[in-house]
């Protein structure tokens, strides 16, 4: 859509995907609670991570532009969290929780 383009190149070019919930409909501002009751919806910026959680949450006037330095900032938490879970779920596999009890005889 060309006002995504354009919203993008006036943030600096961001590379990220954005979303745009068209109107009157709003299914998606609804669902997230960011719809205003005149019919539009907040400046609202969710980051989700690979596994479909909401990591990030920025609710703004309409007005204001997001900073990127603190998207960016943002974004590298959530892809590092992602890195450090990974790397524990590939260290469990197999192996018993550190913790945890081991039955008599085994």
């Amino acid at each position: 859509m060309p006002c995504l383009k354009a919203w993008a190149e006036s943030l600096g070019g961001i590379s990220f995907p954005l979303l745009s919930d068209f109107s009157p409909l709003g299914a998606v501002a609804r669902k997230y609670g960011v719809k205003r009751k005149e019919g539009f919806s907040e400046r609202a910026i969710f980051l989700l991570d690979k596994y479909g959680i909401i990591r990030y949450i920025d609710i703004h006037d309409i007005e204001d532009r997001p900073k990127n330095k603190i998207l960016f900032a943002e974004l590298k938490k959530v892809i590092q969290l992602e890195s450090e879970l990974e790397k524990v779920s590939a260290k469990g596999k197999g192996k018993a929780r550190p913790g945890a009890k081991k039955k008599a005889g085994k």
